[in-house]
């Protein structure tokens, strides 16, 4: 099963795994990582080792991280260089994690797809699921009511 681990800045991947829960049930080979204010920054590379081997057996493990270029970015990259080569080569990053993008990597676990393919649908969904909506739109499409949601 595909290995999922989300770093980010305080408790935030606290609250997608939560919210993930909400949609999809108990959530699997998922791993939070956290990295808190005052927390050394080193101490959480070795968290998201920890973490990476956790999740990882052998179908690739994939790390959402919430900013490109941050601490749990870069502390992720610094991991992978720590691992064993052949551990290197199932550890992807994605960064700028979404909801939409959890839930895609969540979907590709269920099926069972190669990592390298689930890694480009789930940035192709991040990409996809930015929008903007404004009330001026109802009048140029000419819908008046639009039924709830199930959601």
């Amino acid at each position: 099963m595909l290995g999922i681990v989300i770093a980010t800045h305080g408790k935030l991947s606290d609250g997608f795994k939560d919210a993930a829960e909400v949609v999809v049930g108990e959530a699997n080979n998922i791993e939070i990582v956290n990295l808190h204010a005052g927390n050394p920054v080193d101490a959480l590379g070795d968290d998201i080792t920890d973490a990476v081997k956790k999740v990882d057996d052998g179908d690739g493990v994939i790390i959402l991280a919430d900013l490109l270029s941050a601490s749990p970015y870069n502390q992720s990259v610094i991991a992978i260089n720590g691992l064993d080569e052949e551990l290197q080569q199932r550890v992807h990053i994605i960064s700028g994690v979404s909801f939409p993008m959890l839930l895609e990597a969540i979907n590709h676990q269920f099926i069972g797809t190669p990592v390298n393919e689930a890694v480009a649908t789930i940035v192709e969904q991040g990409k996809n699921g930015i929008t903007s909506w404004h009330v001026t739109e109802l009048q140029s499409t000419g819908v008046e009511d639009e039924e709830e949601d199930d959601f």
